[in-house]
C-alpha cells in the first residue's frame, strides 16, 4: 500500500472509532505464505487490543503477497455481531482485494466495524464532552 492509501485508512479507522469505546486496528505483513488468521489472532495479543476493558477491539491483517487476509475481533464485540457478520466482513472486502483494490477492502471492513461499534459500543454523550 501507498503512503495515500495508509493515510486513508487511517482517516476510515478514526471515524470508524469516533463515537465509539471500541478500537480498530490493521497490520499489513509482507510474508509471501502465511495462515493470516492465526497471525491476526498473533498480531490482536501482540499489540494488546485483548486488554480493552470492553473487549470490542478488531484487527484486520492484510498479507498481500500472501494474497491472504483476516479479521478478528474480541469476545463482547463478537457476541454482539456473530459468525455472520464477519462473514459478510470478509466477502465484501474480498471483492476489493480480488480487483487489486486492498486499501479499499480495508476501508470496507473498517466502516462495517464501524457500523457495529456505533450500534453496540457508542460512548456515552458524558465521557465525550471531555
Amino acid at each position: 500500500m501507498t503512503d495515500a492509501e495508509r493515510r486513508r485508512i487511517a482517516a476510515a479507522i478514526a471515524q470508524a472509532e469516533d463515537g465509539t469505546t471500541g478500537r480498530i486496528a490493521v497490520r499489513e505483513i509482507f510474508d509471501a505464505d502465511v495462515d493470516a488468521l492465526e497471525r491476526a489472532k498473533r498480531e490482536f495479543h501482540n499489540i494488546g487490543l485483548h486488554r480493552s476493558g470492553q473487549a470490542n477491539g478488531a484487527l484486520i491483517l492484510v498479507a498481500p503477497k500472501a494474497r491472504r487476509f483476516a479479521v478478528v475481533g474480541d469476545r463482547a464485540l463478537h457476541a454482539r455481531v456473530g459468525d455472520a457478520f464477519w462473514g459478510s466482513v470478509v466477502s465484501e472486502s474480498s471483492r476489493h482485494f480480488a480487483g487489486g483494490a486492498i486499501a479499499d477492502g480495508v476501508i470496507a471492513a473498517v466502516q462495517r466495524i464501524g457500523e457495529a461499534l456505533k450500534a453496540h459500543f457508542a460512548q456515552p454523550a458524558s465521557d465525550r464532552a471531555q
